[in-house]
């Protein structure tokens, strides 16, 4: 009888740590989409920026100047 009691223990011992350890394998996976979607979105990020910087980078001051001038007059 002594030796029943034990393997439930020792069953209920190994059930418990299978648990314990799913939910570790869990979290980690989680933890791992989500810095995935963190630097797509960082990539994101940084592909807008430098389409913007691209687009200030090519613009001259005379162009600057040029739009400036036509979009806002003293007559405005």
């Amino acid at each position: 009888m002594k030796i029943y009691i034990f393997l439930f223990f020792v069953f209920i011992v190994v059930v418990a740590g299978a648990y314990w350890a799913g939910g570790r394998v869990a979290a980690q996976k989680c933890n791992a989409r989500a810095a995935e979607v963190a630097v797509k979105q960082n990539q994101e990020i940084i592909k807008t920026m430098g389409a913007i910087n691209e687009k200030t980078f090519n613009t001259g001051v005379c162009d600057i100047r040029r739009v400036l001038r036509e979009k806002y007059t003293i007559a405005e």
